[in-house]
């Protein structure tokens, strides 16, 4: 690939904001499958997601912060336990506010990227056993008719899914999620019970939607979480070996659902080829979530690097507070990856870092811009970028002990006050340049992009 030019400017128009998901900002959520979970003391920092940020009753306060910090887009997400906290009783008040959060958004002039569903389920769905339910895909699809004509006016991208692959494998083969299974033949069942979600939100949303708020053609799409997978060792006997477990990780990760999209049909192993009515083609642009490198190494009693806190790394690379490792050129491989396989519009819908000490976050994001840019020149049309994340959150499994926000927030303070870190100001500093300058990342984060040229 050619030398990175980190300093050229990003395209007109481009977005430059954050991402962030319902469930972890906005607390009370508590008719949620994930709620439920919570209250079982599963939560590695022993927290429950509580208030979370109080974004729910918070909203204009933040809106006026995105709006300081220079963002113009910002991608959020509704939560479906709260729209419909019982079957078939949907809350008019909770649409109604959902409605004025996305038209404030739009007053201020922030697009909007709107996800449908960040993992999280009405526990009522849950406890008649979630997507496996028979009616899971009846009470989908009755949910989106309610809300997705009033929500229209203010929505400029829709996801239908975040991250399907978590719930298939983090809920039902490792049980480190909700509902705590280990089945694999549960796990291929909602495998493809997401599928014909994401295809029965994609037909709906182009039903119901005829055009974008700026006229525009109605973008849906999904957003997968894409890792750079390698061998961990560079020669020898066991870097071929480690090669051919690479391609098993990365068909699991994101592979097999890219080809079922594709295709139309359930690739092995969670299928034998079945067709999904509605599911080929169902994609007018992808959502690349991209955190880390997978180094995937030979080892006697496991795989390392691929259970949770179990990643292991080279020699010489940095990791995160997640244990992630950072290697900035993965993600420029992911995405001409992802541009390669689709020849579809990409929105980067999440990348990001978690660093209490704010550090290693201002490296992160000047190295991962590069990236982004190197990808542009390379011919992927990119059309924006969402860091991950707006303000510290609840990060799930992790609770609140992981930090990726650009806005610290402190979780035991009464009073939640949001405070902007240096790289939210770098970030500011990047989008008003509309490119990564020497200049900023000479006074944030000085000799980063030396080691990624």
């Amino acid at each position: 690939m050619d030398p990175i030019d980190a300093s050229a400017p990003f395209p007109d128009g481009f977005w430059w904001g954050t991402a962030t998901a319902g469930h972890q900002i906005e607390g009370g959520n508590d008719a949620s499958n994930w709620w439920a979970w919570e209250q079982l003391g599963l939560v590695e920092d022993g927290s429950t997601s509580g208030r979370a940020c109080d974004y729910w009753g918070r909203w204009p306060e933040d809106h006026q912060l995105i709006e300081d910090l220079g963002h113009n887009a910002f991608r959020l997400g509704i939560e479906w336990s709260r729209i419909e906290p019982a079957p078939g009783a949907f809350d008019e008040e909770a649409i109604d506010i959902y409605s004025r959060i996305l038209a404030d958004l739009q007053a201020r002039g922030i697009r909007v990227c709107l996800t449908l569903n960040h993992w999280v389920l009405p526990n009522w769905l849950a406890e008649r056993g979630g997507w496996c339910a028979r009616d899971a895909l009846t009470r989908w699809e009755r949910f989106l008719c309610r809300v997705v004509p009033v929500l229209a006016p203010f929505v400029d991208t829709w996801v239908t899914l975040n991250e399907p692959m978590v719930p298939v494998l983090a809920g039902y083969l490792a049980g480190l999620h909700p509902p705590g299974r280990r089945n694999p033949w549960d796990a291929a069942k909602v495998f493809r019970r997401l599928l014909a979600a994401h295809a029965v939100a994609y037909d709906l949303v182009h039903d119901l939607v005829p055009a974008a708020p700026d006229g525009g053609p109605t973008l849906v799409g999904y957003a997968a979480a894409y890792q750079w997978v390698e061998p961990f060792h560079g020669d020898g006997w066991r870097r071929p070996v480690e090669k051919v477990i690479g391609s098993v990780v990365s068909h699991v990760s994101y592979g097999a659902w890219d080809r079922a999209v594709l295709t139309g049909r359930v690739p092995l192993p969670f299928g034998r080829g079945e067709r999904v009515p509605g599911l080929r083609g169902s994609v007018d642009f992808v959502g690349v979530n991209y955190y880390m490198r997978v180094s995937v190494r030979l080892h006697p009693a496991a795989l390392l690097n691929v259970a949770s806190a179990e990643f292991d790394c080279p020699e010489g690379i940095e990791t995160t507070e997640m244990g992630w490792q950072i290697y900035p050129p993965g993600f420029r491989l992911a995405l001409n990856h992802v541009w390669e396989t689709f020849r579809k519009p990409i929105f980067v819908t999440e990348n990001g870092c978690s660093d209490s000490g704010d550090e290693v976050r201002r490296r992160y994001l000047v190295t991962h811009l590069a990236q982004v840019r190197a990808a542009i020149a390379d011919g992927c049309d990119i059309r924006g970028y969402l860091q991950w994340t707006l303000m510290d959150n609840f990060e799930w499994r992790e609770g609140f002990a992981k930090k990726f926000g650009l806005v610290e927030v402190d979780h035991t303070d009464p009073d939640l006050v949001r405070r902007p870190r240096p790289s939210a100001e770098l970030y500011r500093r990047i989008i008003e340049a509309n490119a990564v300058t020497p200049e900023v990342v000479a006074e944030f984060a000085p000799g980063a992009l030396d080691a990624w040229r």
